[in-house]
Order: structure tokens, then sequence, then C-alpha cells
């Protein structure tokens, strides 16, 4: 009898499995998407990571709830994960706190790198933009620039890196640069959803808020995402460096200038990262007037792929369909 009735549950909750509503499934997608980097959520963090389509935040709780009751998901000190593995809560609340202290020395730099002839808004990106921080992980910043002028203040940070920090990208890594006439992210998908959405601005609070109104489509992705609040962060001013400098190279000077720096950039990538085919090098580097982007390992695909593998493996797992 006993067996019978274990036998029932079973089915049962199979049945219930194959029939999750589409918001448990965005839940465990979120969820999966965080499981890559070992970090597990806040149900909040959950309702503002996920698509809920005008859900309210009271039924979203509910929906977690019933998963963890169902078992699919695991509910430690309030904090929501894939796996039963408590140990990633003490990692994240230590990274946590290491992020807080990370912020002041990103902050520091932010002033610095505001004052660049060219520079419009500096934000913090990468983990530190999500609260996050390893031991070894680098500060990362999103760059935006006056247009026609973007790789001159990029050789210029360039410079100033290897001279005053000897290259050392630990508080000052710049891997990503656009202008102020291409405020629209090129790449759509959750995982420059998420990172677009977590950016903190530090500098030209009003050059982040065009930014954000341009990129509405992420809003496909996380529309619960709070928008940043810039009331303490300063609009874009220019500074007496830049006062002095721009104006000299306001001219035909300073476009060739900005062409040659591009190009200078170009043919080092090239050579560098000779191995890459044509496919792979576009991916890993935006090379062109407006935008620059640096990410030699492909992180973003490997994100992606590893999301798509952890999908699949978890539908096998629980025999649910995650669509």
């Amino acid at each position: 009898m006993f067996i019978k009735e274990k036998q029932l549950l079973v089915e049962q909750k199979n049945i219930v499995n194959n029939k999750l509503s589409l918001l448990s499934q965005n839940f465990i997608k979120t969820l999966a998407y965080y499981d890559i980097f070992n970090y597990p959520l806040t149900r909040e963090e959950i309702f503002y990571n996920s698509f809920t389509n005008g859900d309210s935040k009271e039924t979203v709780f509910d929906e977690i709830d019933n998963l963890v009751d169902l078992g699919i998901i695991y509910h430690h000190n309030g904090y929501y994960l894939l796996y039963n593995n408590g140990q990633y809560v003490p990692r994240r609340i230590t990274g946590n706190k290491r992020a807080e202290r990370k912020l002041k020395i990103a902050k520091c730099f932010s002033n610095i790198i505001a004052k660049f002839p060219y520079v419009r808004a500096v934000l913090v990106s990468g983990s530190l933009s999500k609260g996050y921080m390893d031991e070894d992980a680098d500060i990362d910043f999103f760059v935006i620039t006056e247009p026609n002028r973007l790789w001159i203040s990029r050789f210029l940070l360039m410079v100033f890196k290897k001279i005053f920090l000897l290259n050392s990208k630990k508080n000052f890594c710049i891997n990503y640069y656009i202008t102020t006439n291409n405020l629209e992210i090129e790449d759509k998908n959750i995982f420059i959803a998420i990172e677009f959405a977590s950016l903190l601005p530090t500098y030209g609070s009003d050059i982040y808020d065009k930014l954000y109104s341009s990129n509405q489509w992420i809003k496909n992705y996380v529309p619960n995402y709070p928008v940043r609040e810039t009331k303490d962060i300063k609009k874009f001013r220019p500074c007496l460096l830049q006062k002095i400098i721009e104006p000299l190279l306001a001219n035909k000077l300073g476009c060739n200038l900005d062409d040659f720096f591009m190009n200078l950039f170009y043919k080092y990538d090239k050579k560098r990262y000779s191995d890459y085919d044509e496919k792979s090098f576009a991916s890993s580097f935006k090379i062109r007037k407006n935008i620059s982007t640096h990410h030699p390992d492909s992180f973003q695909n490997k994100v992606l792929h590893a999301l798509e593998q952890k999908i699949l493996n978890l539908q096998g797992e629980h025999n649910i369909l995650l669509n």
C-alpha cells in the first residue's frame, strides 16, 4: 500500500511539473542563469530578474514558494537556489560585503576617468554593478564618449593605465565604449539585458538617462529591473582639462587622429589574436567609430551556451518543459 501511494505521489509530481506555469518556468530559468555564477537569489531578486508579464510581487512570491514545495528549487536563509547547496549563501554574503568596499575604489577611479578628454559618462559594470565581487575580480567600467572621439579617449585612458597603474586592470578595466549618438546596445539577449540593466552610473546622470531610454528593449527580458537612482550622480560638466584639449582637436586633425587610433587598435588586436577566425574575432571585438568592445574570452557566448545546456539538463532532471 505504501509503495502504491509513493508511486502515485511521484506521478502527481510529474504531472504538475509538466504543467508548470510560464511564470514558474521563467523563475527556474532565472535561477539557472545565476547558477552559472554560483549565485543564489533572494525572492525580490528573482522578481526583478524575471519576465513576469505584469504579475504582482505577491503572485510571484507564491509561485516561488510553490516551486520550493515541489522540490524543484531550494531555500536557504532567505536565498533560493536550483540545487540544495547551502555553501553558496555564505560565499555570496562575503562577496556582497567585499563589493561594498570595492565600490568606494570604483568611484574614485570613475572620477579620474570622467576627467579625460571626450568622456561624457562613466558606469560601473560587471559583477560589481550587481553588488558582488570575488577576491580576484577586476573592477569593470562602461564609458560613453563624444562622437568621433572615442578612440582618442580610449588611447589616452590606455596610456594612463600603462604608465600610472603599471598596466594593471585590477581597479581599472574598461572593456566597453560607446558614443552619445550610438546609445542603443546592438546585441539583444538575456546576458546583455541583465548586464545593461545592472549598470551603475557614477558620472554623467543626464547621459545615463538617455542611455536607459534608448534601450527599452531590455523590458522584454527584465521588465521589473529598477532603473538606477541618479539624484546624487553628477551630470556631465566639462572639466578644465577637457575645456583646454577638446577645442584644440575640434577639427580635421582630431578626426584623423581618432581614425588613426582606431586602426592602430584594430591592427594590434588582429595581430595579438591571429588565431581567431573572422566570426570569433567579430563577436569578441567591436572596433568601429561609435563602439569599442574588448572580450577576448567570448564570455557572453560561453554564458549563453552554459544557460542553454543547464536548461536542457533541468528539463531532464525534473521532467519539466521550459519554453
